[in-house]
């Protein structure tokens, strides 16, 4: 099977998966594939793939031949996952050989690149039920669809106490952070039940800061004029 697609010659071919490679960086120029992925969401791929298999024709890897081998610029955990599945080929499309190396290593961040995200209202007129036979990561609370990213602390406003979470997965972000907004450097207990953490490895973890100070301080470090009363900086938590 067989044939061309677009001015740049590719190929759409059914290959074998026993001659298709993941991308380690064999392809000259082209660095490793900079994707990676946990063994949880493996293993629901690898479910996913169980359930719908018909989407292996419509969702094709794209290849690029090296040494007498297919290399995949697109689509190495979906070739991992039929590895694992036992699957026998796989549809492909398979760029020439002679594809400039910057074209290549454009295709491997472009077609790994996630430009849109769900949108939570239009998603709420979709059956929930089927939504989540199909392993689409939403939330749903009373009835209202969110985005996996964001936590409802409730959907009844209350004057005094609304809540911004901020969370940061690097020490960078933090130390920035605990400048911006003043925070305090404290101690935190060891991981060990009772034990205290005597080497003081984590400093300032996670605190609770009024609001209204944060939106003034923020505001005088942009150079603007406060935009909220308050001038208690303690912490409360």
């Amino acid at each position: 099977m067989g044939g061309y697609d677009g001015m740049m010659g590719i190929r759409l071919m059914e290959l074998p998966v026993a001659e298709i490679d993941e991308n380690m960086g064999q392809v000259p120029g082209v660095p490793k594939n900079p994707r990676k992925i946990t063994a949880n969401n493996f293993k629901r791929l690898l479910d996913s793939i169980r359930k719908s298999p018909e989407l292996k024709e419509a969702d094709e890897l794209v290849v690029v031949p090296c040494q007498g081998r297919y290399v995949v610029l697109s689509g190495n955990h979906r070739l991992r996952a039929y590895k694992a599945l036992g699957w026998q080929n796989a549809l492909c499309k398979v760029l020439p050989e002679s594809t400039p190396k910057e074209k290549l290593r454009e295709i491997v961040i472009k077609k790994n690149m996630i430009y849109a995200q769900d949108d939570a209202k239009a998603l709420m007129g979709w059956d929930v039920k089927e939504l989540a036979s199909w392993d689409v990561p939403m939330k749903v609370t009373h009835n209202h669809v969110t985005e996996s990213g964001e936590v409802e602390f409730t959907e009844i406003l209350d004057e005094t106490h609304n809540y911004v979470v901020l969370y940061f997965d690097n020490e960078v972000d933090w130390l920035q952070a605990q400048t911006v907004l003043g925070i305090k450097q404290v101690r935190c207990l060891s991981t060990k039940k009772g034990e205290d953490n005597q080497n003081a490895h984590k400093l300032g973890v996670g605190r609770v800061l009024r609001g209204a100070d944060i939106i003034s301080r923020l505001s005088r470090e942009s150079g603007l004029s406060a935009i909220s009363g308050g001038n208690n900086n303690e912490d409360i938590g």
